[in-house]
């Protein structure tokens, strides 16, 4: 009689033995994918947590009249792991269709001028991200933005202005633009500057445009300051250091990834946890399995002495004994599979409650979770079916016969 036809005899007539050995495989494989999901989706959370905490390193010039130019931005952009570049500049201007606050009686050309600030993402990198200064209507400029501008409330109230009106501006070169309002800020301490102060210098004549209205006015300036984000975190340092070859001594940079490694911290903490609860379930599994599948040999070895003196090799013997673990382990998967599901809801709703907002953790059932469970489920099976059976066929069947009618 053939190993396989062998084997599958054995199983059906030793029911019971065969249920515990599927029992113990289930709770094995429940385990692994356990813990499969909740590693990958902690590398999943890993990333988008990356993408979300907009780690970016801060370029600002050292000598304003050495900017930083258009070409030089283009170089930054090429590198690997830059998503957004926000490009700043400030310059001054008069106004034409509007008159600057001012309590100055100067007649002086910095008392007739505002300063304008471009941007290509106003919500961050400026007054507004370190809450020094409020939108209280409208909206912030953006990278979508085009001819656009937020002023002070203030200025908008004593120009009888408002969202949606058009400002004109005008260079010292006398070049004129033309912009509409889309927000109005207030900063709140606009009554507490000394009434000495040039209205260039006034908070209230502070006004924000996109980087395309500015460039208008000013075609051959550069940039004063740009914040560089990147989707890479972790290589933060690598970046820096490309940077600096393409300013040599001619920027002040400052790394900002304080979020990230804030949000990174717990989410390595699972990993490693995970990752030793990983290991403790193969080397455990493997402890159980070989010790349970020792026992059952030990009542095997008449058996085995038999079929290797009436002339069967014990390669057949060892492949029966591996197609009986593995023709257990396979059913056992399907089981471990549907209890990995249940898991996977309960997981998600355990991780759900003792996380923020930001990091998000989604626990699921994935086809990577299953081959896993195959590898190492196959690893504990081999190496228990093995190491059980190694003592059969090492021992002279005729001494076991011996012992045994002894």
């Amino acid at each position: 009689m053939t190993f396989y036809k062998l084997a599958i005899r054995y199983l059906i007539r030793k029911k019971s033995k065969t249920v515990l050995l599927f029992l113990v495989l289930v709770f094995i494989g429940s385990m692994v994918l356990s813990t499969s999901m909740i590693l990958r989706a902690t590398e999943k959370s890993k990333t988008l947590i990356q993408e979300k905490t907009k780690a970016k390193i801060v370029l600002e010039v050292l000598n304003e009249k050495d900017k930083i130019s258009a070409d030089e931005i283009r170089q930054v952009s090429l590198l690997e792991g830059v998503t957004f570049i926000n490009r700043q500049s400030n310059n001054s201007v008069f106004p034409v269709s509007c008159t600057p606050v001012t309590n100055s009686d100067s007649k002086e050309e910095e008392n007739l001028k505002m300063t304008v600030f471009s941007y290509d993402d106003l919500e961050n990198d400026s007054a507004f991200f370190e809450q020094r200064y409020r939108l209280i209507a409208g909206s912030y400029i953006n990278k979508h933005t085009q001819n656009g501008m937020v002023i002070n409330s203030l200025l908008a109230e004593l120009n009888g202005l408002s969202v949606g009106d058009t400002v004109e501006l005008k260079t010292e070169d006398g070049v004129t633009v033309s912009a509409k309002i889309i927000g109005l800020f207030i900063c709140g301490s606009e009554r507490k500057q000394a009434d000495t102060t040039f209205s260039v210098n006034r908070i209230e004549n502070h006004i924000f445009v996109d980087n395309t209205t500015y460039f208008k006015m000013f075609e051959n300036d550069g940039y004063v300051r740009i914040s560089v984000y990147t989707e890479k975190p972790e290589e933060l340092v690598h970046l820096k250091t490309e940077l600096k070859s393409i300013f040599p001594d001619k920027v002040d940079m400052t790394t900002s990834d304080t979020l990230f490694q804030q949000t990174k911290a717990p989410l390595e903490q699972i990993t490693r946890v995970v990752n030793l609860m990983l290991i403790l379930t193969f080397v455990t599994g493997t402890i159980v399995v070989t010790i349970l599948l020792c026992m059952w040999m030990r009542t095997r070895k008449k058996e085995a002495a038999i079929y290797i003196s009436i002339g069967k090799s014990k390669i057949s013997i060892l492949l029966q004994a591996l197609l009986e673990a593995f023709g257990v382990f396979v059913v056992s998967v399907a089981g471990a599979c549907g209890i990995g599901t249940i898991m996977a809801k309960f997981l998600n709703g355990a991780l759900t409650n003792s996380q923020t907002a930001d990091m998000m953790i989604d626990v699921s059932l994935d086809l990577s979770d299953v081959i896993l469970l195959l590898g190492i489920g196959s690893n504990i099976v081999l190496i228990a079916v093995i190491v059980s059976i190694f003592p059969i066929l090492k021992a002279d069947p005729r001494d076991t016969l011996s012992r045994m009618e002894g």
